[in-house]
Parts: structure tokens; sequence; C-alpha cells
């Protein structure tokens, strides 16, 4: 060491661990070391001097950098590594080691060694390549369910392009989904009663024959996903020995249930079973929920082509509780009758009646305030009749029952008491309908029932035709016109007056119009030749 009292005393008071060892005697010994080597290490000076400073190994002390340091030293050159180190404690710190040979004469005398805690900074890296490894393993496992999901939803979207019936539509998209190594088993129940939800279609280790799941005050998932028309997903449930749709078992660890809803149309609900508590992670509901709304829609695209093939009809009579329609209402109010002309399907469901027995803009103005009517526009009118178009927001009962192919054949209401007479085409389930009246007029009541043998060709198919070949606005203009008396010698009223009940212009008005007649008849005199 140098004589120099300044230089003794820096060397002393750095911040870092200097030593120095002996490279003329065997085992190069320690002949000085600083104050912040003690601090760093916890080994007083008496306890190392004349030591190797391998004493700072241990068990957890790579092979590698120790290597590189012995080989650095046997070669007479300068080396750096990191290693860990353990204290005298016995606490573990990662250690940065510098040496470097020290010449005299052209001979190596001395090692120096500075030491550097960097155990902060290799923490930090170790944490740092933790989460790299995390994400990387997320970020696999990520790619294996959308792999899993990509084969998923092609097949089942495979299953409903060539399934020809409801029943084999179920079928396919069940045993597809407990095919599935993420699911335990899965149905498809329809509420066959105003009370009851049960299976129609089911695959995976559960026998769900004879199943009945009642719908009165049950928090089932099933019933809240048919009863609210969102999608429900339940995890950590296996424990609490519960009754999942309609069946006790301790293996379910997490459920879905799916509402099976297109076009305003609830055709039941797709319930699905896990064994994991995190089967239905986000990417997984995404999937399901757009299963639902595909399974919903082929139902929706089938029930139509049934319409259009179907030999019979069942003809439905109810009678209507005072509360159930607006213009059941309104006619308690007025006092005038009202009988329905038709509908026509926008943004919205319209929907004409006429109205006799009292004044009609008085009618009309009193129906505005009714929450279920968005607009009424007096179409045609004179003292004590008239021709009005409610605009109904939400899902009314015009909308619900044109969605399932049913024609209203007609609707009546005077003094507070209605008629509403159905036309439901074979294929559409007779109950269904009934339900959807009961339950969005409450007060209903089925009265008479009557099937009718189908004509060669019917109604509805000639109108299916027709209206493939019309626009939205054309098929508007064209209800307008013709429920309004425009086409009448006598036209009660004029262009310009549908044109503005419509919001476009006069021009554009019959520019429509003239489409849709040219359409009508261009469909007529194809079928008549």
């Amino acid at each position: 060491m140098s004589n120099d009292p300044l230089i003794e005393r820096a060397i002393d008071e750095a911040p870092i661990g200097i030593t120095i060892a002996d490279a003329r005697r065997p085992d190069n010994p320690l002949i000085y070391l600083n104050d912040a080597f003690e601090r760093l290490t916890g080994y007083p000076k008496e306890e190392t001097l004349g030591s190797n400073c391998r004493f700072l190994q241990g068990r957890n002390t790579e092979d590698e950098p120790v290597t590189a340091m012995r080989e650095a030293i046997e070669n007479e050159e300068a080396v750096s590594v990191e290693l860990r180190n353990y204290r005298k404690d016995g606490t573990e710190f990662w250690n940065r080691v510098d040496i470097a040979p020290l010449h005299e004469d052209g001979e190596v005398t001395h090692f120096v060694g500075f030491q550097t805690d960097v155990t902060a900074r290799k923490e930090a890296e170790f944490e740092i390549k933790r989460r790299v490894e995390e994400v990387e393993r997320e970020r696999a496992k990520l790619q294996r369910l959308l792999d899993r999901i990509d084969g998923l939803l092609e097949d089942v979207t495979q299953a409903l392009v060539h399934a020809t019936t409801r029943e084999r539509v179920g079928r396919a998209v069940c045993e597809r989904l407990a095919d599935d190594d993420a699911y335990d088993g899965a149905w498809i129940g329809e509420r066959a009663t105003t009370d009851g939800i049960v299976p129609e279609s089911w695959a995976g280790t559960r026998d769900l024959d004879d199943v009945r799941l009642s719908v009165d005050g049950n928090e089932d998932p099933t019933v809240r996903a048919l009863e609210t028309g969102t999608a429900q997903f339940v995890s950590g449930i296996g424990s609490h020995r519960r009754w999942h749709g309609g069946i006790r078992d301790e293996g379910v660890r997490a459920m879905a249930a799916i509402p099976l809803v297109a076009s305003e149309t609830t055709h039941g609900v797709l319930t699905v079973y896990a064994a994991r508590d995190d089967a239905f992670v986000e990417h997984e509901r995404v999937v399901l929920t757009s299963i639902g709304r595909a399974i919903a829609s082929t139902f929706d695209a089938l029930e139509s082509r049934r319409i259009l093939t179907v030999d019979t009809a069942v003809e439905l009579d109810f009678s209507l509780g005072q509360e159930d329609l607006f213009v059941v209402r309104l006619s308690s109010r007025t006092g005038c009758r009202f009988s329905y002309e038709g509908t026509a399907l926008d943004s919205a469901s319209l929907a004409f009646f006429t109205v006799t027995g009292g004044d009609p803009e008085e009618v009309r103005d009193l129906a505005a305030r009714f929450e279920e009517v968005e607009e009424a526009v007096l179409l045609t009118a004179d003292a004590t009749s008239g021709l009005i178009e409610f605009r109904l927001g939400g899902a009314s009962i015009v909308t619900r029952l044109a969605n399932r192919g049913v024609r209203i054949r007609s609707m009546t209401a005077a003094e507070g008491e209605g008629r509403l007479r159905l036309l439901v085409p074979a294929g559409v389930r007779p109950r269904s309908i009934v339900e959807a009246v009961t339950e969005s007029c409450p007060g209903a009541e089925l009265v008479a029932r009557h099937e009718h043998e189908r004509p060669p060709r019917t109604d509805a198919e000639y109108r299916h035709s027709v209206e493939e070949r019309l626009t939205d606005k054309q098929l508007l203009a064209l209800r307008k016109a013709y429920v309004s008396g425009y086409f009448e010698p006598q036209r009660q009223i004029s262009g310009p007056e549908l044109a503005d009940s419509m919001g476009i212009s006069r021009s554009t008005f019959h520019q429509h119009l003239r489409a849709a007649q040219r359409k009508v008849l261009d469909e007529f005199f194809e079928r008549d030749t």
C-alpha cells in the first residue's frame, strides 16, 4: 500500500469494495481490503486477510463466472464477472467483481479486485425476464385459444349451413360443443309452457331426458338468460352443489347460458357446462354469444322456409284485455272503433288503423301521448272517420308476429274491448305464437282455433316473391298509397301528403311508387304466363 495517508483514506472510504491479493503466494491470499468491503460482505479484516476471496461463494454460486475468474487469474489477465455471493450472515447478494493484474518489472505481483453490489439491478432484470416469459406464455395460451375458437366457429358454421331442421341444428351444435375439450356438455332448451323450459337437444355426459326447468322464481342462469335476453356466465359453482339447468352435478364448475334471439324473436336458450372455473374468459364469451345469434338466425331462416312449403295453417282468435294494446285503450277513452288495415316494417313498425265514430284528429293527438306510439299521422279524414298511421317503437306485437311469418287477419277495438285474429302457417308452432301474444298482451285469451288447408300458392308466398323485388322505401310507398285510398276513384289523399308522411320529396315519392307498381305488375304477368 502507498504510504500516502490521503490515498489510503480515499481507498478506505471508496463506495465499492476493494481488495488486493498477493499473486506471488500460493492461492493468492488477500493482503488488503477496504472498509466498504467489510460493509458489503459483513466480514471483518481479521477474518479475511490471508484467505482467498472464494469464501464469499456458496450453494447457489454458478460455476461459469467462477471458472472465468480462475482462468483469467491463471493467465494473468483482467476479468469482469457477476456472480451470486454470500455475506457473513448467510444472505445472498449479487456481486460484480472486476479483477486486474498489477505488474512490477514485467511480472504480475498482485491482483486488485473491485466488488460492487448489483443486487437491485439483477432483481430488476429477473423481474423483467419473468414478466416477458409470462407474457410469452399468455401469448401462446391466447394463440391456442384463438386456434381452438376458429375451429369451433368453423365447425358450428358448417353445421348451421348444412342442417335442414331445427332438431338437426340443435343436435349438431350441442355435439360439437360437447366434443370441445374446454366444455363438459351443452343443451338447447325451449320454453314449452308459460312456466317451464325443456331440453330439445343435448350432448355430453349428462342425461337431460324428462328434465323440466321451472321458470317462476327460479334464479338459475338458464332461466335468467331466457327471461332477460342477455347472456349469463357463472363460475365457481360446483362446490355449492346447486341445480344447474335442471341437473345437480358437483363436476360443474362454470356454466354459460346464451339466449337465442334473432329479429326480436326468442327461439330458446343455449346452456354450456365446463369443469373449469376459468372456462368462460372474455374471448369465449364473445364466441358463445356469436354462436347463439347464429343459431337463432338459422332457426329464423328455417322457420321462414317452412312457411313457404307447408300445407296447412292455423287460425287463432284472441280476445284482448282493456290494457293490452294502445288501440283498445284508445277505444275506451274516445268511444271510437278501430279496425286494422295493414302493416309496413320500416325502422320501426307502422300499423294502419281506420277510426270511425269520432274526430280522427282528436284520436291522433291522444294517441301521441301513449308510450308505445312514437308518432301518429292522420293520412285521410272526414268529420267522423279517418285513416291513421301509428309508428310503434320497440318490439311491438305487430313486429313480433311479422317476424315469425304470422299474418294478422283482423284486429279490432271498440268500447275498451279488442279482438285479434291470426293466421299461423304450419311449421310455426301455434303454442309459441300464443305465448308471444300473451307476453305482449297479458290480458289476452285464446277463444278459438281453426285449421285451414293450404291453397296451391298462398298469399304469403306471393307477397314474399313481390317483396323480395321491392326496396324498403318502394314497399312503404306502395303500402301507404294503398291503405290511404290513393288508388280509389275519389282520392282522399294526395301524393305530396304521402311524401310528407314519409319525410321525402314529392318527386322521390312518385319514383318509389312507380318503381313498386312496375315490379308488382312484372310479377303478376310473369306468374300468369
